[in-house]
């Protein structure tokens, strides 16, 4: 196992690797860190967890899966519940990948330990209340501290938010809105999704209220009205253009909300409008999503069935969350698309006009593609931010802070990242 000098930091530490989602993290790191290596720019990374057994046997898994020796990778022994180990863990790292959710029991006890000890930290939480809670008590630390701490740095929400910041670069004009239908490929449909997602979305879910007081303390001030605002869909419709159903799924627009903030607000550009739909080529699954959507939402609303969700969760769920997580092999074949189609005007505002006269004229359509979204793109995607912070800290925004994917990683160059780590991403307009 490799050993640090003094002083010295591992350039990418993996916290919770242990876990099912650090299981492929930890695997796409050792890809990664191959390709380093032939590119004669080595990288130093380390896996940290609770226990040194538990962490040898995830160098043994990733050895089988990739092929790779692994034999310079650190361990280092760190819990989330006691202080002293993160800091100490923080301490040896440049970049903390964190991989222990759900991030609202667990994450603010890692963000602080990384600002506290200068290391930038990624995680990959879908869950507003975390994200916008960090923002709103460690900006302006991490920003003194010269540290980035990304969240959202997964499925939920790189497709999503660095697929505008694509669009935004590539269009020819200036625009107006978007809208992102999300499809999967292949698969096993039966094949369960592991429970710590589940948490995460119980918890978003039992905090609405929390989350509202948060984003007005962040943002006292809406932003203003479109002149052609686009109305929102229901609950179900159908896209004629992409042949698709769409349901409403809104887990990105948070993340994207903030980007667009930060657009308005600090570069004094325009904010784009953005709705998220899943989208199915039949309409049956589509209903049958909305009511497993609507059965989720009561049992985690209420305490005492939120409970019984988290200790029985096969049972309340009918086997769609497991605490085993998916078996490897059903994951092999599938596949996600993020279509997003922009609608904009083909020419900018002269200087001094804030609103265009006439509707929108131009489209734009964004296809971000990759493995399977819960575990193998999302492993990829994190690990590309993680790379993106060490070895482009500079053309990260600002000197540091508590930012979204859109805002940190907007002059990098992440997209080529993701698509060098074996993602496809397509412009047509």
């Amino acid at each position: 196992m490799a050993s640090l000098a003094p002083g010295q930091r591992y350039d990418l530490v993996i916290f919770g690797a242990t876990g099912y989602t650090g299981q492929y993290v930890v695997e796409e790191v050792a890809r990664v860190a191959q390709k380093e290596e032939a590119r004669k720019v080595p990288l130093t990374w380390a896996i940290a967890g609770r226990s040194a057994n538990k962490l040898q046997d995830v160098l043994a898994t990733a050895r089988k899966e990739t092929g790779l020796d692994l034999k310079d990778v650190g361990l280092i022994l760190a819990d989330v519940s006691n202080k002293e180990s993160l800091n100490e863990m923080a301490a040896k790292s440049s970049v903390v990948v964190n991989c222990v959710g759900p991030y609202q029991m667990y994450g603010e006890q890692v963000v602080s330990a990384c600002i506290d000890n200068g290391a930038s930290h990624v995680d990959i939480s879908g869950e507003p209340q975390f994200l916008e809670g960090m923002q709103l008590k460690y900006n302006e630390a991490a920003e003194t501290a010269g540290v980035h701490i990304v969240g959202a740095c997964g499925y939920d929400s790189i497709p999503a938010d660095m697929g505008l910041v694509h669009m935004i670069k590539n269009f020819k004009g200036e625009l107006n809105s978007a809208q992102m239908f999300v499809t999967t490929k292949g698969g096993n449909s039966k094949t369960p999704i592991h429970t710590g997602t589940m948490e995460s979305a119980a918890l978003a879910i039992a905090n609405s209220s929390e989350i509202a007081r948060i984003r007005r303390q962040l943002f006292p001030k809406p932003l203003p009205k479109p002149k052609h605002k686009v109305a929102k869909k229901g609950l179900l419709h159908k896209n004629e253009a992409l042949n698709l159903w769409g349901v409403t799924f809104p887990t990105d627009e948070p993340v994207v909300y903030r980007t667009q903030r930060y657009r308005h607000d600090v570069l004094g550009q325009r904010p784009l409008q953005f709705q998220q739909f899943l989208g199915f080529r039949s309409v049956i699954p589509s209903i049958g999503l909305i009511f497993g959507m609507a059965y989720f939402s009561i049992i985690c609303y209420f305490s005492w069935t939120r409970k019984l969700l988290i200790k029985f969760p096969e049972i309340m769920t009918a086997g769609t969350f497991r605490r085993a997580g998916a078996d490897r092999e059903a994951l092999k074949d599938l596949t996600f698309t993020s279509t997003i189609v922009g609608q904009g005007w083909s020419e900018t505002l002269l200087a001094g006009s804030d609103q265009h006269s006439e509707a929108p004229d131009s489209s734009i359509t964004v296809k971000i593609s990759g493995p399977d979204p819960g575990y193998g793109a999302t492993s990829l995607m994190m690990v590309a931010c993680a790379m993106t912070i060490l070895r482009e800290k500079q053309l990260c925004t600002g000197r540091g802070g508590v930012m979204t994917p859109g805002i940190a990683f907007a002059d990098t160059s992440l997209i080529d990242r993701i698509v060098d780590q074996g993602m496809t991403v397509s412009v047509k307009q």
